[in-house]
């Protein structure tokens, strides 16, 4: 037999493969509104006017509106799933819709006339600035720790809150009483050097004392600085995970950065000026829709996995879902007697008993960190140690099964003062190699385990009544429990092994 000759690719398919097309393009795509906007800023007869204040009302108004809309559809998502760093992200934007909308409507001749009309520029220009520092401080705020310490002393609900008051009142000072916010603004900017007659209409100008002073370049610097941060913060994860919605958000933070130089050194009503207004609706669009993705993704993921895990995962974290082979530990949890208590009661009874004690259980696995695998008719099976835990998820699996027994001796004594007959409960753990991944449809899948220590896990939960005792644990579990008590039940048949194991209980 003739082994078939491999004939090496050409030098030229060589090099064609290896050449990165796709990142020279993205970056070349990332930085072209700079180049752009170089080129304007160089040719002042191509960086022509287009003075439209009806124009630019309509168009700032109706970008804020959508993005306001689509801003508060991601909290309210982030809020029911518990993300709070996506939290974050939806009131950077919403806060960005919020003031950039003030920005479009208080655009002079339109809604502040008269005795209002000297005070909009500076409205206007405040608000374009405040939109985009706000929003990047709320952006680059979620990569640091300072997000953990807003979440646990604030809450998510409180700072949705204290955004829904502050952003209308915002537009009433601003829209309602111009002429104490010019005033305010003024004082402010002279304070740090600039002009209290300036014109800022005329834009910022080549002089930083005497013109608008040095605090627009110091906001302008930190804007830039925080928007650059968090880009670098959300492309450090995107290397990580490779996912493009982590890249798209990170591409989105770039153009608010270029967006915020445009609208720095253009002069008004300029096609430099305009710039900065398509890049912000360009960034709305691209981080809200990578955002949707995200919470359509971690809804999917939280039907099988608790919310920590879930973070770990969105964050690029160990678990892949196309198979691998890891050391867990597995929980079988069932229910005793609920079969002749169901046949005693009528069928809404009977369901919602056994949804009381099926809920403790499953409360028990989420709170401890672990995967709840199924529903076992009157039972479930959890998987814990599948992201890093030195014991496999040992520690954990028998944490959660002494909180399945404080639960259910809790709801047993309500049980008893009604009347009403208790339940009783049997848990094996094990722990062993499985292979772990999501099988089913595309559309509906199940993250599992498969292999013998899932089998032995079943059994051992099946040893609980023939022992006499509420919890089994195979002595491969025991072997890696720290700091929890056991009692040693001896050697046990189990079916399909040849041997007696040992086994234990907790104490």
């Amino acid at each position: 037999m003739t082994t078939p000759t491999r004939v090496a690719p050409a030098p030229r398919e060589i090099a064609s493969a290896a050449f990165p097309w796709r990142a020279i393009v993205a970056m070349l795509v990332a930085v072209s509104p700079t180049v752009v906007l170089t080129w304007l800023l160089a040719n002042p007869d191509a960086n022509i006017r287009l003075d439209s204040p009806a124009q630019h009302f309509v168009i700032t108004s109706n970008v804020s509106v959508v993005a306001l809309i689509a801003g508060i559809l991601v909290a309210r998502g982030a809020v029911h799933v518990k993300s709070f760093p996506t939290l974050l992200v939806a009131l950077g934007f919403i806060c960005m819709a919020g003031i950039f909308a003030v920005h479009g409507l208080a655009t002079p001749g339109i809604l502040l006339i008269g005795v209002k009309f000297p005070s909009a520029s500076l409205v206007v220009g405040a608000s374009a600035q405040l939109a985009l520092l706000v929003s990047a401080a709320f952006f680059a705020i979620r990569y640091t720790p300072l997000a953990g310490v807003i979440e646990r002393r604030v809450g998510a609900r409180s700072l949705v809150l204290a955004v829904s008051v502050a952003l209308p009142a915002y537009a009433v000072i601003g829209l309602v009483w111009p002429d104490w916010f010019d005033g305010l603004a003024r004082f402010v900017l002279a304070g740090a050097g600039g002009s209290y007659s300036y014109d800022y209409s005329s834009g910022y100008g080549s002089q930083i004392l005497g013109g608008t002073g040095i605090l627009p370049y110091l906001v302008v610097g930190l804007t830039i600085s925080l928007f650059g941060f968090a880009m670098w913060r959300q492309g450090a994860e995107f290397l990580h995970t490779r996912m493009p919605l982590q890249g798209a958000l990170a591409f989105s933070y770039l153009l608010l950065a270029q967006a915020q130089i445009s609208q720095f050194l253009g002069p008004v009503y300029s096609l430099a000026w305009w710039e900065y207004h398509g890049l912000m609706l360009a960034a709305v669009a691209i981080a809200v829709g990578a955002i949707f993705v995200e919470l359509d993704r971690r809804r999917g993921l939280e039907r099988f996995l608790p919310p920590t895990v879930v973070e770990r995962v969105i964050s690029g974290d160990r678990l892949r879902l196309e198979g691998e082979r890891r050391t867990v530990t597995i929980l079988f949890a069932d229910l005793r007697g609920s079969t002749a208590l169901a046949e005693r009661l009528e069928p809404e009874a009977a369901v919602s008993v056994l949804n009381t004690y099926l809920r403790l259980m499953a409360r028990a696995v989420i709170d401890r960190g672990g995967i709840l695998d199924k529903f076992l008719g009157d039972g479930l099976m959890a998987i814990f140690g599948v992201v890093d835990d030195a014991s496999q998820g040992a520690d954990a699996a028998a944490a959660c099964a002494l909180d399945i027994r404080r639960e259910v001796e809790r709801v047993n004594a309500e049980r008893e003062r009604t009347g009403e007959p208790a339940v009783g409960f049997g848990v094996g753990i094990h722990t062993g190699d499985v292979v772990l991944g999501a099988v089913g449809l595309p559309e509906r899948s199940d993250y599992t385990a498969l292999g013998d220590a899932v089998n032995t896990a079943s059994r051992m939960e099946s040893l609980c009544k023939e022992l006499g005792v509420d919890v089994v644990i195979s002595a491969d579990a025991t072997r890696r429990l720290r700091g929890v008590s056991t009692r040693a039940l001896g050697a046990a048949a189990v079916r399909g092994k040849a041997e007696a194991v040992e086994v234990f209980t907790l104490a």
